[in-house]
């Protein structure tokens, strides 16, 4: 794209080059008009003109030819080719952010083009299973830290011209306007690593020190989840069953950015296709496609196109599907249309933003949807979080702290013998390994639906729930940290 720019420009100016050489030269076949009268002002001004335009176009000239002789800039689709030494396969997290940040390290340099660097972070985030790439402007130069498992961890130090490098390559390959520097900007780009597509979500925000930039990374060869990959209570994971053998309803997923709402959806839907096969019809509306579902019908939400996740699931109900997923709800419009998919025979599987299970419902009644309905299609809200899961390798018991007991008692929870990270070499030192996820299914039971219908409180219907069973987020937390999954520290950190 930049070659093509150059050789443009090129051109242009050649062009105007020759007209207006031949604006000032005099007529060679005598044809033109007759020459001004005043000679001597005539050769004057020929005298000028013509080594003007003569440099002009030698300018010109050499423009074209470096133009085409510049190498031209990868595509965006091109794969990121292999800079960093392999890993061994049997290493674990944090083993490999350790053998990546030194990686990087000693491969990066201040001569390294945006190009260079841009692969490099990418293939160490996809080395990493890293989910974001955070690249932070500092009064000294930038500072890149990967989001791994949930904790920033800090990879490479930049130099104020390395950083504007990738900063302006980043501009170029998401197709944003690269000489504005004081106003935020959002785009995408794809590109390919040896485990499959990685699809790119850009994110720059002007700061005192310059643009920072944050990648969201979807893709990176990961595997499709299980339901059994989840990390589920044996409780919890009967109750998601129950619910997916549910012919239509809406099943409601909720949680902070990062919490693994989207992992639960494909398992959920993982499980549907092995349980109905053929039967098993599935459209999604996702901004973004985070993995390819075999037999689904996955749309993009591309809002630049009028295609959003109301437009979208207004199409989606036209193709005849008995399983949707809807990315998000966020306006009253897409919670109308899919409220009433849930009344028609469909399952319907989305996120909503709250901070609670029973959040949800106050959410969807502000949005304007009617209590009763809500009340009649709703199967569960589920709030979920990851919490770290413990080294099984060198955890040791743990006895609650004063505060931790104080804390643990104004919960209502029984004071007993947890586990704490130590760290050891199978953890890199770190004391966990990988995360687990923790649940508050709030499941509808009559009582609720009847509550529901009278739009109560937030907390009057949590209240309810727990007298139907419901156990809360902390609840949840704390016992597997009895169990020895988690530390009762990570517990408090999630979800107290």
């Amino acid at each position: 794209m930049e070659t093509l720019s150059r050789g443009l420009v090129a051109l242009s100016l050649l062009g105007i080059g020759v007209i207006v050489m031949a604006l000032v030269l005099p007529d060679p076949g005598g044809l033109g008009p007759p020459p001004p009268p005043d000679a001597a002002v005539a050769s004057v001004t020929a005298a000028v003109t013509q080594p003007l335009v003569l440099v002009a176009l030698l300018l010109a000239a050499v423009l074209v030819l470096s133009s085409t002789g510049a190498a031209p800039s990868r595509p965006m689709s091109a794969a990121v080719s292999a800079r960093l030494p392999p890993v061994p396969l049997t290493a674990t997290t944090p083993e490999r952010v350790t053998l990546t940040r030194e990686a990087i390290a000693a491969t990066a340099k201040d001569s390294s083009s945006g190009e260079q660097l841009l692969d490099l972070l990418i293939e160490g985030a996809a080395r990493c299973g890293a989910s974001d790439v955070h690249v932070q402007p500092t009064a000294t130069g930038g500072e890149v830290a990967f989001r791994v498992d949930g904790q920033l961890e800090p990879m490479l130090a930049l130099s104020h011209l390395s950083l504007r490098t990738l900063v302006n390559r980043l501009k170029v390959v998401a197709k944003l306007v690269h000489y504005k520097s004081d106003a935020p900007q959002d785009g995408q780009f794809s590109t390919a690593l040896g485990d499959g597509p990685v699809d790119v979500r850009l994110s720059l925000l002007p700061t005192q020190h310059g643009e920072k930039a944050v990648l969201r990374l979807t893709g990176l060869g990961r595997q499709l989840p299980t339901l059994d990959a989840l990390g589920l209570s044996t409780v919890e994971h009967a109750q998601l069953l129950r619910l997916l053998e549910k012919p239509q309803g809406l099943l409601f997923f909720t949680g902070p950015t990062g919490s693994g709402k989207t992992t639960t959806i494909y398992g959920a839907l993982q499980h549907l296709r092995a349980v109905r096969g053929g039967n098993a019809q599935v459209a999604t509306i996702e901004d973004p496609i985070e993995l390819a579902l075999p037999g689904a019908a996955q749309t993009q939400v591309n809002r630049g196109t009028g295609l959003d996740f109301a437009s979208g699931l207004r199409a989606v109900l036209r193709q005849d599907p008995n399983i949707i997923v809807v990315g998000e709800i966020r306006d009253a419009e897409t919670a109308a249309i899919a409220v009433q998919a849930g009344l028609t025979g469909h399952l319907i599987l989305t996120t909503v933003h709250a901070d609670s299970a029973a959040g949800v419902f106050n959410r969807l009644l502000e949005m304007g949807v009617e209590p009763a309905i809500l009340a009649s299609v709703s199967l569960a809200s589920i709030s979920q979080r990851l919490v770290r899961r413990l080294c099984p390798h060198c955890r040791a018991p743990h006895q609650p702290t004063p505060d931790e007991a104080r804390r643990l008692t104004s919960a209502g929870l029984a004071t007993q013998a947890f586990f704490r990270p130590t760290g050891c070499a199978r953890c890199g030192g770190a004391g966990f390994i990988g995360r687990v996820a923790v649940f508050e299914v709030l499941e509808m039971t009559m009582p609720l639906r009847e509550a529901l219908r009278g739009a109560p409180s937030t907390q009057a219907l949590m209240a309810l729930a727990r007298k139907d069973g419901t156990v809360p987020l902390l609840e949840a937390a704390v016992a597997r940290a009895a169990e020895g999954v988690t530390s009762l520290d990570e517990a408090f950190r999630v979800a107290g």
